[in-house]
């Protein structure tokens, strides 16, 4: 599943919402940071700088003051400064349920939605209270995703169109209605608003009479466990039951209905869905211990419901659906669903053929023990493909996009895989330049390739009918403790199970167990974990969509074994999220809250420092990772740990130390930034990669006929098209201001889309416009530079390469496998022209004389 569908708003920030007092301000604010920042780099100013520049500071203070004072003032409702909405300030987000109900039409640049950047959080104060004004009509906040949150962004919506369609965004449910049953968390609160808001394709074949919610799967697991104590930050190993909810986040839906596991949108529920055959599952029952009550079984509001009578085809989980408790049972739920024309949706659905996965710094800085030729041998795909990328096509097309497992690829990888000559061009070449010197800053910073697949975590489903159907307190399920199914890999295969983040040392090495019984029940790619493994409080995954990189690498499998033969789960008792009354001022209280308590980023780095010290404190990591996860939960808890003194110390001191030196290839830091080059486990691997000349001399890519490209390759010239093309091209660049985050992409495919119109403008044929254009460019210019082409284009030129090619196809044509021309097939398997098979069999020949002669000997 791939989403294409996009529409338009404007990205904005809080200056465009100030006052013209406030604008002055901020104007001059802008002109002495400018003047400061002059004075810094100025070398020929000597004392006077100095002096200038502590003057400048004094006038950024009283500036700041004034500032603050201007916002002290009442402001009845702020207005958006129409000035702002600008080309630059477009961005781009997929369809949704809300877009949908919204009436938003694809590719429609819209006025009814505004995400808001927030830099003064006075004025967020001002439009979440009060809203604002634009066009005539009121706006109002509406929402703000987890993501949103963590880049301090809200999304605003007209105030007119909330009030039409609030009931089908939030199926009947209203703050008054919540507020009344107790109120709830305001970040909560937004976050689950914000389903409707994720990026999902209409899932028009959902029936919400066919569907229930019961009960999640939760056990205590017996497991050594590091319990850290959160008052002392004191360490004890000990033995103990630990609760864990396998379902988290996962529901069931019949495989006859879907075949692949997806990510589900509906008002209030979210999570992961996995097909499984409950029916069987419960039929077989039925039928083996002729018990007709198999398969009826109670939702969570406590009505019996008969599974196979009703039709039953999605079960889904409490986990899953965030507002149970506020609802009086499911049949109020599906007649408000059905009243107010809810809708659901769908979005990740896991792919048909999975890509190769690559390894990050994270997951290789904790193997702390692993050699030079252990990292020789992880590094070896990713070197070769470096050494390998000017010289041989299929590298190119691989690193280009152009594989089975991109179900998504752009026009560009269309042509490619169409039309393989295209590689010889200098635009080809051009993109592979800039691959290469990606690909070689990537595997400095440990991404490296390797026999591994990123796919869905799921739970031991036969388990969970086990509960469900057969009231077993204790369901054994179809895997074992240290066991997991995966069907990508065979039966006893030692896999390294990890999961990004990965902050301590987080290497879940289990057996795989692969056989006809489970391949019956788990009939999805994903990776099935056993309801007796601890291995969810060891990789902390929920099962609402998480990911896992399952790896087969052998040097991997066998660093990671070493390294976790004393590592056991972390365990420490979390704060729970209080209820408020939810309005205008607990909502901003919320997201006040998360803007300054919320940053895990830097938490994060102090890990990556103490991994890549010489001297790594396992029980400094393990205080950080906790502190982590508080954080994360800071925004709906409000709680903040406080550190013993003594255990505040000891984490400073290796937080005063700059960034490990592979950030330079990681993050983009500068030599002043990161530590010098110690021997570190990335550090090491960074000398490892070679930095090689990108020579392109791949015979078999053969010789580039730009005109395929067109439908009249006799197409007369038109300068006004080509000059409306080159002032474009031209000015693209001033809009490259992004303002994307969750959820959201860049304004480049408005741009592209525009250009294309105005293009069209000129002149209506289409056809002409790309003749003309790939005349000028591939022929008469020869240009390195056509992504506009391929942007605004791209549609019809690969039209133009399906037909002229599977011309040359049809009249017979081939491309040799040795040369890369095309020639006329003469024989019904024949894949080479003459030449290169002839080559080829001298070489056959001369191999055989070798062998013979090796025998004899």
């Amino acid at each position: 599943m791939s989403l294409h569908r996009q529409i338009y708003m404007y990205g904005l920030d809080t200056g465009h919402f100030y006052t013209s007092v406030e604008q002055r301000i901020s104007r001059r604010m802008h002109r002495t940071r400018k003047y400061m920042a002059y004075l810094k780099s100025a070398q020929n100013l000597g004392n006077r700088a100095a002096d200038r520049l502590a003057f400048a500071n004094k006038r950024l203070k009283r500036l700041k003051e004034q500032m603050k004072q201007a916002f002290a003032q009442n402001v009845d409702i702020r207005k958006l400064d129409a000035r702002g909405l600008k080309q630059k300030n477009i961005i781009g987000v997929f369809e949704s349920a809300l877009t949908r109900t919204l009436g938003i039409a694809p590719d429609a640049l819209s006025e009814d939605l505004f995400v808001i950047q927030t830099y003064y959080l006075a004025v967020l104060e001002d439009l979440i209270l009060n809203g604002f004004m634009h066009g005539g009509s009121k706006y109002v906040c509406f929402t703000a995703s987890a993501g949103q949150i963590r880049t301090k962004k809200t999304l605003f919506i007209r105030e007119s169109l909330l009030q039409q369609h609030q009931m089908a965004l939030s199926c009947g449910l209203t703050t008054e209605s919540i507020n009344r049953q107790g109120g709830i968390n305001s970040n909560k609160y937004l976050a689950y608003l914000a389903l409707c808001a994720t990026a999902t394709e209409e899932w028009p074949e959902f029936d919400i009479d066919k569907a229930i919610v019961v009960d999640d799967l939760e056990t205590a697991v017996r497991s050594l466990a590091d319990h850290i104590d959160i008052g002392t930050y004191e360490i004890q190993r000990t033995e103990l039951d630990i609760p864990i909810t396998h379902t988290d986040g996962c529901g069931m839906i019949l495989p006859r209905l879907q075949k692949r596991s997806m990510m589900v949108r509906l008002p209030w529920i979210k999570g992961l869905l996995v097909p499984f055959p409950f029916d069987k599952f419960i039929r077989e029952h039925r039928k083996s211990g002729s018990d007709m009550r198999v398969g009826i079984v109670k939702d969570i509001y406590g009505q019996s419901r008969d599974i196979l009578k009703e039709g039953i085809e999605v079960i889904f989980t409490k986990s899953q659906f965030k507002m149970w408790n506020y609802y009086q049972s499911w049949q109020q739920y599906q007649r408000l669903y059905r009243t107010h024309g809810c809708r659901a949706g769908k979005c990740n659905e896991e792919e048909e053929r999975l890509a190769d996965a690559k390894l990050n710094y994270q997951m290789l800085q904790t193997l702390t023990s692993l050699t030079d030729d252990e990292l020789l041998e992880l590094s070896a795909a990713s070197r070769d493909l470096i050494v390998r990328l000017g010289t041989d096509k299929e590298t190119m097309l691989k690193v280009l996009g152009v594989v089975d497992a991109n179900k998504d690829k752009n026009s560009y990888q269309q042509a490619l895989e169409i039309y393989p000559e295209l590689l010889s061009d200098t635009y080809s070449k051009e993109i592979l330049k800039q691959v290469k010197k990606s690909k070689i800053k990537a595997a400095k910073s440990g991404k490296l390739d390797v026999d591994g697949k990123y796919t869905y975590i799921c739970p031991d489903l036969y388990a969970f009918c086990q509960r469900l159907f057969l009231g077993e307190a204790r369901p054994s399920g179809l895997l074992a403790d240290g066991e997991v199914f995966c069907s990508l890999y065979g039966n006893e295969t030692r896999l390294d199970c990890l999961r990004a983040p990965h902050m301590y040392r987080e290497h879940a090495v289990r057996t795989n167990k692969s056989d006809k019984e489970k391949k019956r029940w788990f009939v999805t790619k994903g990776l099935y974990t056993s309801c007796r493994d601890a291995i969810g409080k060891l990789l902390m995954f929920d099962n609402d969509g998480d990911k896992s990189l399952v790896c087969a690498e052998p040097a991997l499998v066998k660093a990671a074994e070493r390294e976790m033969r004393d590592i056991v789960p972390l365990y420490y008792e979390m704060a729970k999220a209080g209820a408020q009354t939810i309005n205008a001022r607990s909502i901003y209280g919320g997201i006040r809250a998360a803007y300054t308590g919320g940053n895990i980023g830097s938490i994060s780095n102090e890990i990556t420092k103490i991994w890549n010290s010489p001297t790594v404190d396992l029980d400094v990591i393990k205080w950080l990772c906790m502190e982590n996860n508080f954080t994360i939960d800071y925004a709906k808890t409000l709680y903040k740990l406080e550190r013993p003194e003594d255990k505040h110390e000891l984490i400073k001191s290796y937080a005063r130390a700059k960034l490990p030196h592979f950030f330079k290839y990681a993050k983009d830091k500068q030599e002043h930034e990161i530590e010098p080059a110690n021997q570190s486990v990335i550090n090491r691997l960074g000398k490892l990669i070679p930095n090689v000349r990108i020579r392109f001399s791949a015979a078999q890519i053969g010789k580039l006929d730009y005109r395929l490209l067109m439908s009249k390759p006799d197409r007369e010239p038109d300068a006004a098209i080509i000059k409306a093309y080159a002032e474009r091209d031209l000015k693209k660049h001033f809009f490259g201001k992004t303002m994307a985050g969750d959820g959201e992409d860049t304004q480049q495919d408005y741009l592209y889309m525009k250009i294309r119109k105005e293009l069209l403008e000129i002149n209506d044929d289409i056809d002409a416009v790309v003749d003309v254009l790939v005349a000028y460019l591939y022929g008469l210019k020869q240009s390195s530079y056509k992504t506009t082409l391929w942007s605004c284009f791209g549609d019809i030129l690969v039209r133009n390469l399906k037909k002229n090619v599977s011309m040359k196809l049809d009249d017979g044509h081939i491309m040799c496998e040795g040369c890369g021309e095309r020639v006329i097939k003469t024989s019904r398997n024949q894949k080479k022209c003459e030449p290169c098979a002839a080559k080829a069999n001298r070489e056959r020949t001369r191999e055989r004389m070798r062998i013979k002669r090796r025998t004899y000997v």
